[in-house]
């Protein structure tokens, strides 16, 4: 046998999270049908709950403990802060159709991105299928587009060569009047200079650019 690197395994802290995205709307549905009869009145009790709770949660989470960013592993802060956050997120990213319900609505969902920590400006536009992984961490300018299925990856996962664990993190940024194309991605702390296209389907690898010589548009 060759002396492989022995693969790390995630942590009790990290496996216990995996329930809360469950938690979050068990508990909305028990307080719904606790607190009210009608079902309108539940539906909207239920609605609030899966909505606004989530970003709350990320706003005093950041407060207290800081925007993660950079390389991550399982015994440090950075890590727990966005692994706790990107489980608070699950709800969305397993059921893409809530999100794109505040997307019908002009100006509702950069508010909500915002209500994160993001930044989403009211005049960029966002295509169906668009999605950001870390909703807290986004940054897109004035009169950006985002194309239909882009991703805005605000990390990836690793493992190093040691076999552990890492996360890199970081906000993904679209700058003003920038087009993010169809199936295109940014990956954590790329940046799309102002005024450019990126081709559909092509990448941005972490912390990179595009163009990548930042010509003038």
């Amino acid at each position: 046998m060759t002396g492989a690197p022995r693969l790390e395994r995630p942590d009790g802290f990290s496996l216990a999270l995996n329930y809360l995205p469950l938690l979050h709307v068990a508990s909305g549905v028990a307080l719904a049908f606790a607190t009210f009869s009608t079902a309108g009145a539940r539906l909207a009790c239920l609605a609030l709950w899966l909505y606004l709770l989530p970003p709350v949660v990320s706003r005093v989470t950041l407060a207290a403990f800081g925007r993660p960013d950079g390389r991550a592993t399982l015994e440090t802060r950075d890590y727990r802060v966005w692994w706790f956050l990107t489980q608070w997120q699950m709800v969305f990213n397993r059921l893409p159709w809530l999100e794109e319900l505040l997307r019908l609505v002009p100006g509702l969902y950069p508010l909500w991105i915002g209500l994160w920590g993001g930044r989403l400006s009211q005049f960029a536009y966002v295509s169906p299928g668009v999605l950001i992984t870390d909703r807290y961490l986004v940054d897109v300018g004035r009169g950006a587009v985002l194309g239909m299925k882009c991703t805005l990856a605000g990390h990836i996962a690793m493992r190093d060569d040691s076999g552990r664990f890492v996360v890199v993190i970081g906000a993904p940024i679209v700058e003003a009047e920038a087009i993010v194309g169809g199936e295109a991605s940014l990956g954590p702390g790329a940046t799309l200079r102002a005024g450019h296209m990126l081709p559909a389907g092509r990448r941005v690898a972490p912390f990179g650019a595009w163009p990548r010589s930042g010509p003038s548009p």
